[in-house]
């Protein structure tokens, strides 16, 4: 069965550092071998992973200072 597509309809703009973006491409490399991504599927998906994760175990650090 096909799973729908969810349309994205918020934009947002990133500004990183090679060796950050080099960090999510290694981990999207580890958890998707193979994959073609975009940058931004990479830093999406990743982003969603880490937002399922904290909401499940309930982290309680905070947001770190800009």
């Amino acid at each position: 069965m096909k799973q729908p597509t969810q349309k994205r309809t918020i934009q947002v703009n990133v500004r990183m550092t090679e060796e950050d973006f080099d960090l999510l491409n290694q981990a999207a490399d580890r958890l998707w071998p193979g994959a073609e991504m975009t940058r931004s599927g990479i830093v999406l998906s990743l982003a969603k992973i880490a937002a399922q994760n904290t909401l499940r175990h309930g982290s309680k650090r905070g947001r770190s200072a800009p």
